[in-house]
């Protein structure tokens, strides 16, 4: 009898050393509140100063261009395999404006003040979904340089393209203009990320150390923990 109650107390003690349960964890993160709250906030407010410190406003000048081909302007029914295709070499007409060629074009009708690499930093092109249309994007911390640069690539455009793809032409849609207001920084939005990132750190800290600290802190929680009677208790003598 006795080696079956020491078997038992034994896996008793087990269970109690292995098992955490929801309540438990939320009592940990309730217990140390105030740490996530700090370590929350000094993580937001340092993602916060960073950003707002380190980022350089933008200025964004569009335009949008529709590219015809020759096989649509003989074509009479726009649902045929004309306008698929125009959609399907999109990324070369893309290619072509993003190339080292008509870049330098475009740096030398701005008499050469900015770089083909400067140009490729500013400037982004995408095909919009099922259509001819390309959107050419350029941004600059100088919302006159985004918009001298977007002009010049509008203007050069269709007669590079009609250069290498003969019957191919383009059809100006959006005139580019020249910002007034920056672009978003989403300094906000970063900190508030920062702040939920800060808190989930503390809740990983805290969860560790709890799952490290083996003492017992009291005689509840050793009852709790291992469902075992208490015979008898050492009062504190320092106090």
């Amino acid at each position: 009898m006795e080696n079956r109650s020491s078997e038992a107390n034994k896996e008793q003690l087990k269970g109690g050393e292995s098992e955490i349960s929801i309540v438990d964890i939320i009592n940990m993160m309730l217990t140390f509140w105030w740490f996530i709250v700090i370590l929350a906030v000094l993580v937001g407010g340092a993602t916060y100063t960073y950003f707002k410190m380190t980022s350089i406003p933008e200025y964004k000048s569009t335009s949008r261009v529709y590219i015809d081909t020759e096989a649509q302007k003989t074509s009479t029914d726009v649902n045929t395999s004309a306008i698929t295709g125009t959609i399907n070499i999109l990324p070369t007409y893309i290619a072509v404006l993003q190339s080292k060629t008509f870049l330098d074009l475009v740096s030398d009708d701005l008499d050469n003040k900015y770089s083909v690499s400067d140009i490729t930093g500013m400037l982004t092109l995408e095909a919009e979904s099922d259509t001819n249309i390309i959107k050419i994007t350029v941004k600059n911390k100088d919302a006159h340089v985004a918009y001298l640069v977007c002009s010049s690539i509008v203007n050069n455009a269709p007669n590079e393209i009609a250069r290498l793809f003969g019957g191919g032409s383009t059809k100006l849609i959006e005139y580019p203009e020249e910002a007034d207001e920056s672009e978003p920084m989403h300094t906000a939005r970063n900190a508030i990320i920062g702040f939920v990132a800060g808190a989930a750190v503390a809740m990983v800290i805290i969860f560790l150390v709890n799952m490290f600290d083996t003492r017992v802190k009291s005689k509840d929680e050793l009852v709790a923990k291992y469902n075992l009677p208490i015979l008898g208790e050492v009062p504190n003598l320092q106090n």
